[in-house]
């Protein structure tokens, strides 16, 4: 005598075409949009946060930003600009060479986290020593070794400018 068998119930299931495709469907649609916001972040990486081991005396020297901006910063606590944007946050385009003064200082976020800062002065530049009266500033990230000054907004968001040594 010879035994039959029986397809279980999730076989029988799976026999039926338009069912089969539906699975098939949902399944595509939701691994697909998982797998390319998976990709997209493994290729973007992530945006540099502000960093408290970055000490005042790991500052001093001369950084590099988008638009050919450059800020030197020097130990005794003067500053020279190249290329300065007017209002950081504003694409008017106004930009100047300059110099001034600047300060290290860290401030405590709503969150309890300290953001360290530097805080930039202008006391002249070009053209006809028009500068901005108020000071700017800059976010301090990266590392002791290789620090980053962030131009940034919104801490929530991913910063507007980096500057790089």
């Amino acid at each position: 005598m010879k035994k039959t068998r029986e397809p279980g119930p999730l076989r029988k299931l799976w026999r039926v075409r338009p069912l089969r495709f539906a699975l098939i469907g949902l399944v595509c649609l939701v691994l697909f949009p998982v797998g390319c916001i998976g990709v997209l972040n493994a290729v973007s990486g992530e945006c540099p946060r502000p960093n408290a081991k970055v000490l005042e005396s790991d500052l001093p020297g001369t950084y590099r930003g988008p638009h050919g901006m450059r800020i030197t910063l020097e130990a005794d606590g003067s500053l020279g600009l190249r290329n300065w944007p007017y209002d950081p946050f504003l694409d008017d385009e106004r930009r100047f060479d300059g110099r001034g003064t600047w300060a290290y200082d860290a401030t405590e976020a709503t969150n309890g986290d300290v953001v360290p800062e530097v805080r930039l002065g202008f006391e002249g530049g070009t053209p006809e020593d028009d500068v901005p009266a108020q000071d700017q500033n800059l976010t301090v990230g990266g590392s002791p070794r290789d620090p980053v000054l962030l131009e940034q907004d919104d801490p929530d968001n991913c910063p507007d400018a980096e500057f790089r040594r």
